[in-house]
C-alpha cells in the first residue's frame, strides 16, 4: 500500500510541472495568437491555434488524470485508515481547471474551422478569455483555501487530498 502511495505522489509532481509547462507555453500561444490577429499575420494565426489546440488537448488530459487520481487517494486513504480532509474545494478546482482548458480548446479550434467569417476571430477570443477567467478564478480560490489548509494542518494531523 505505500508504494501506491508513493506512486500517486510522485504522479502528482509530474503533473504539477507540467501543468505548469503548459500553462506557461499556452500563455505564450494566446499572446502570438493575439499578435498574428493584430499585425493581421494569417500564417502566425493558424500556427498558434494549432499549437493552442495541442497544448489545450495535453492540459485537458492533465487535469482529468488530476481528477482520476483525486479519487484514488481518497480510496487509498479510505483503506488505510487514514481520515481524509474534505474534498469539495479541491473538486472545485480541479473542475475549474478542466472548464479553462476546454474553454481554451474550443477557442483554439474555433479559427482552425474551415468556415470564413469575420465574427470567427472574436469567438475565438472570447473562449481564450473564458479560459482565462477560469484559471484567474481558480488562482483567486486556490489563494482563498490555502490558509484554510494550512491551519487544518498546523491543527490537526489530517492529510490533504
Amino acid at each position: 500500500m505505500c508504494s501506491e502511495e508513493e506512486r500517486l505522489a510522485h504522479r502528482k509532481k509530474i503533473r504539477t510541472y507540467s501543468k505548469r509547462l503548459v500553462t506557461t507555453l499556452s500563455i505564450a500561444s494566446f499572446i502570438g495568437y493575439i499578435a498574428s490577429l493584430v499585425f493581421d499575420v494569417p500564417s502566425l494565426n493558424l500556427h498558434s491555434a494549432a499549437l493552442s489546440i495541442v497544448l489545450s488537448i495535453v492540459s485537458l488530459g492533465l487535469n482529468i488524470w488530476s481528477y482520476a487520481d483525486h479519487f484514488r487517494k481518497r480510496n487509498l486513504n479510505n483503506q488505510l485508515g487514514i481520515e481524509n480532509t474534505p474534498g469539495q474545494e479541491k473538486l472545485t478546482k480541479i473542475h475549474i481547471n478542466i472548464a479553462s482548458s476546454a474553454s481554451f480548446l474550443i477557442g483554439g479550434i474555433i479559427p482552425v474551422l474551415p468556415f470564413e467569417s469575420p465574427i470567427i476571430p472574436f469567438v475565438s477570443v472570447t473562449f481564450s478569455i473564458l479560459g482565462c477567467a477560469a484559471m484567474a478564478a481558480n488562482i483567486v480560490q486556490t489563494m482563498i483555501s490555502e490558509p484554510k489548509v494550512k491551519k487544518l494542518s498546523k491543527g490537526e494531523n489530517l492529510q490533504v487530498v
